[in-house]
């Protein structure tokens, strides 16, 4: 179950650890903090795993009974309760089998999804045209599935920040993480080519993982955003829940009101109504829907609804795999237009100064172009 505090109190998961372990004599033997464990104590059901961040959040997972999570509910100062859900990356996933590019032709040729993004209309130009600056001194968080570090797409700009995902072995990850990351800012299949990439692990070898997980890596995002010297923080999550969170959406509120800019998909369950899936459906986040590769109609398989705000190539994208420092894939989703809008941040911030995620989210919104996507349902918002 995952915990949420009022967060004005103090040392509420310690005040829990104490009243579970002398009154109510539960199984809980000890209390870590999320960010400081190690991936061992993921599924320790002694434990409980404070992820608080004071001043922003308070809060932790640990197992408990249905029974005594309704008691825990009723505790004072409990914001909310809810059980875990799984996560995974936001499938249906269409990769080819992996492939390599020549260097030189990589260097000439620009992929559709970048090509498109650069232009009002079509037809495409074939060239893809960015600031200078490319987004210098931002740091872009990727929660998902790890990433390749050593790919030549990051010329070592990629580094590792936490693992929160159960039986994950540091050189052992799904492809999905380092693709995403690829889009975001690599240095030919991606946006902003002088971002810096931070890896936020959440999810395991197969791709999967709960939404503890997930708050517990956006915590420690939070934590660092805090922490640091540099405020210029954009995170991409290219995955997703089958139901509404409200912990996630929660704390994604959280991450926006640390003045962290937060990009996610909407998911790819064919035409579904974005707002029905988390974090897709929470108001402070960038909720992207997918376009084709030929033309600007919405894809088949992207949600859409009230709660995308827009959207961005996601058909037969070209990014980074994880079979060698320089192999390639290919795959549609959301998964692949939401690291182009966490991309585009980095360089509006690079490039004009960093503003409130509200304030550059309308600037991203004023700078899109309107009405040119086809296939649309009523309620989407029609911005690419």
């Amino acid at each position: 179950f995952i915990v949420i505090f009022d967060k004005e109190v103090k040392n509420a998961a310690e005040d829990h650890y104490e009243m579970m372990k002398e009154c109510y004599k539960t199984r809980v033997q000890s209390i870590i903090k999320a960010d400081e464990s190690n991936d061992s104590t993921v599924f320790d059901q002694s434990a409980i795993r404070d992820f608080s961040v004071d001043g922003s959040i308070q809060g932790y997972t640990s197992y408990f009974t249905p029974e005594f999570a309704k008691a825990v509910g009723n505790m004072k100062n409990v914001k909310l309760i809810e059980e875990e859900r799984k996560v995974k990356v936001d499938g249906p996933q269409r990769f080819s089998k992996r492939y390599f590019i020549n260097k030189r032709a990589e260097d000439d040729e620009v992929g559709p999804n970048l090509d498109r993004i650069d232009q009002a209309k079509r037809p495409l130009d074939g060239k893809f045209i960015y600031p200078d600056s490319a987004g210098k001194g931002v740091n872009i968080f990727i929660v998902d599935s790890g990433i390749l570090l050593t790919h030549e797409q990051f010329n070592g700009r990629a580094k590792f920040g936490r693992s929160f995902c159960g039986n994950c072995t540091r050189n052992v990850i799904y492809h999905h993480g380092t693709f995403v990351a690829s889009i975001a800012a690599g240095n030919s299949v991606g946006v902003a080519r002088k971002a810096n990439i931070v890896d936020v692990r959440v999810l395991d070898a197969e791709g999967e993982g709960s939404t503890a997980n997930m708050i517990e890596g956006l915590c420690f995002i939070i934590k660092q955003h805090k922490n640091g010297k540099n405020k210029n923080s954009v995170v991409n999550m290219s995955l997703g829940t089958d139901s509404v969170s409200r912990a996630l959406n929660h704390v994604v509120k959280e991450i926006t009101d640390a003045g962290i800019h937060m990009a996610v998909s909407a998911g790819n369950a064919f035409s579904a109504d974005a707002c029905k899936i988390s974090p897709a459906s929470a108001p402070s986040a960038i909720t992207s829907g997918a376009t084709e590769r030929t033309s600007d109609a919405v894809t088949d398989f992207s949600n859409i609804g009230k709660c995308v705000d827009i959207f961005a190539p996601g058909r037969t994208v070209l990014g980074a795999g994880i079979g060698d420092n320089d192999s390639y894939i290919v795959s549609s989703g959301t998964s692949a237009s939401s690291p182009l809008v966490a991309g585009t941040l980095a360089l509006l911030i690079s490039k004009s100064g960093n503003k409130p995620p509200a304030a550059l989210t309308k600037v991203l919104i004023k700078l899109s172009t309107k009405g040119v996507i086809t296939g649309l349902k009523k309620g989407s918002p029609n911005a690419l």
